[in-house]
């Protein structure tokens, strides 16, 4: 008989989990508690002057995928994307002009010499975080267990020691010298959480956003907006065989033997049994619904908080951005990733981080990540008849929805503007706290990754297996529950790493049981 398998949660590494077991011969169930798929993947609308604008409310852009994740599950075949030509842009608030960070090592130690002061070793800078990178890769691919010992086999214990268990504080000292090149370099470290430069395992996360291979390291865009991407892939899975029940809320999760009790969309009790249990949605809901009290303790002190918001911005017309009129070296400047740095020193941009925890302030201003998504539709040939641009913003505090503070929605558009020549075309904005993130997407506490990428909750850590060696992807105690959504190695943000990860492991544990109940049996 086909082993059966129950996923709870329809983001994207359920999707993906679904698919690899589908194709593998496993017959799967996907229960959604929502009416629509896609985690935090998903379109909406807002309304400016009686006309509906569409945005998409989590994530915006396609990074950390693999790339053969995205060919294997067919996802290749159904949808278009593209990556800027053009380097990214910084501009510093304190600073002129705007720095090109090119791809090319020798051309952005040119760059950020003239304009940051920087006589660092930007060349073994690459160089180290290509080989970093490549191990990670090979580690993905081959679903294998994250484990020190392999590092050093591999990297070396100098480079692991920097890289993965070390501080990004001595990561960013080790190679740079200006405070403008160890602040870009430092964003990656509160990638979704208030994590401290000086938290050991922090330097990890810098290698970790470089880790995508649909566009090698960098990030781009989907045609049709990123929520097509889960939309494309369950209509694969569907036709693949993969059932999905959506408006299916979860009531418990029984071990012994697997079972899923829920309320389907009329309020009726239903019951789902299984042989294999995955949770694709947070750590803190999984636990709850298995009833282990240990997972629970655990999932009660773990850091979880969230510092990282959304905001959207609706323009008549495309933007123009400061130095457009002058690029002549790349296409792609309007579609280019952005970032306005607010801070001047490293130093305050520690100083912001333990000030968003301590939920000091409803916004400390100090980087935005802006991502052009209407300038990707367009070159695709897509007018929608208006230019969205999303802008994810560091340091915004855990406590009020974005509704309730107007000011900061104001500040933030300002900060933005200042860097906009044809300001006069933008229409209004949405703003998203975390507190907001909590409440759409449930995020225990407003997390994109649902615990911080910080000590004790990454690389081998992060995992919440009773036996990692043995069966990484386990959830407590019971070796038919299992995890892989964003709280689990290596993260989520439209990844599908771990839901790839934690079905291959599960295949090659069972084909290693049948084998060896055949050898027994003979």
């Amino acid at each position: 008989m086909q082993e059966r398998i129950g996923i709870v949660g329809a983001g994207i590494n359920g999707l993906v989990a679904a698919n690899y077991l589908q194709r593998a011969g496993f017959t799967v169930t996907i229960l959604e508690k929502r009416d629509v798929i896609g985690g935090a993947c998903k379109e909406d609308t807002v309304s400016f002057n009686g006309e509906l604008f569409q945005y998409a409310c989590g994530a915006s852009v396609l990074g950390f995928m693999q790339d053969f994740v995205f060919d294997e599950t067919g996802l290749s075949n159904r949808l278009s994307t593209v990556t800027p030509e053009h380097p990214e842009i910084v501009y510093f608030e304190n600073q002129k002009t705007h720095c090109v960070l090119h791809a090319d090592s020798s051309l952005r130690a040119q760059e950020v010499r003239k304009k940051w002061g920087e006589l660092g070793d930007v060349e073994k800078f690459d160089n180290d975080l290509a080989r970093v990178v490549d191990f990670l890769r090979h580690g993905f691919k081959s679903a294998q267990v994250p484990t020190l010992e392999s590092a050093e086999e591999v990297l070396g214990k100098e480079i692991t020691d920097l890289w993965i268990t070390g501080t990004a504080r001595d990561l960013i000292d080790h190679y740079f010298t200006s405070e403008s090149m160890k602040i870009f370099y430092a964003i990656d470290v509160v990638e979704s959480g208030p994590v401290s430069l000086d938290s050991p395992y922090s330097a990890f996360s810098v290698a970790l956003m470089a880790s995508g291979t649909v566009f090698d390291g960098e990030w781009g865009f989907v045609r049709g907006r990123i929520w097509r991407l889960p939309q494309e892939l369950e209509k694969i899975n569907r036709e693949l065989g993969v059932k999905l029940l959506t408006s299916a809320q979860v009531l418990r999760v029984n071990a012994k033997p697997p079972s899923i009790v829920y309320l389907d969309r009329d309020g009726n009790e239903q019951f789902l049994e299984c042989d294999r249990i995955i949770f694709a949605s947070d750590p803190v809901t999984a636990a709850r619904l298995t009833n282990q009290p240990q997972l629970i303790e655990q999932s009660h002190t773990k850091s979880i908080l969230g510092t990282s918001g959304k905001l959207v911005l609706f323009f008549k017309r495309p933007v123009v951005w400061q130095g457009q009129k002058d690029a002549v070296d790349y296409p792609d400047f309007d579609m280019a990733f952005k970032f306005i740095v607010c801070v001047s020193t490293v130093d305050e941009f520690e100083k912001a981080t333990v000030r968003a925890e301590a939920n000091e302030q409803d916004y400390i201003p100090t980087v935005l990540e802006i991502y052009c998504e209407g300038a990707a539709m367009r070159s695709f040939g897509d007018d929608c008849g208006y230019d969205v641009v999303s802008v994810f913003i560091k340091h915004c505090s855990f406590g009020r929805p974005g509704a309730e503070l107007p000011e900061v929605q104001h500040r933030i558009e300002q900060q933005i503007l200042e860097f906009v020549e044809n300001r006069e075309e933008f229409i209004g904005s949405v703003f998203l706290t975390p507190k907001d993130l909590q409440t759409r997407f449930d995020f225990p506490a407003g997390n994109i990754d649902h615990i911080e990428l910080c000590d004790k909750q990454t690389y081998f850590a992060r995992n919440w297996s009773s036996d990692p060696a043995t069966n990484f992807y386990q959830f407590g105690a019971s070796e038919n529950i299992l995890y892989c959504a964003a709280g689990s190695y290596p993260c989520g943000s439209i990844a599908g790493t771990p839901g790839y990860m934690c079905a291959k492991q599960l295949k090659e544990t069972l084909s290693i049981v049948r084998v060896h109940s055949t050898t027994k049996t003979d």
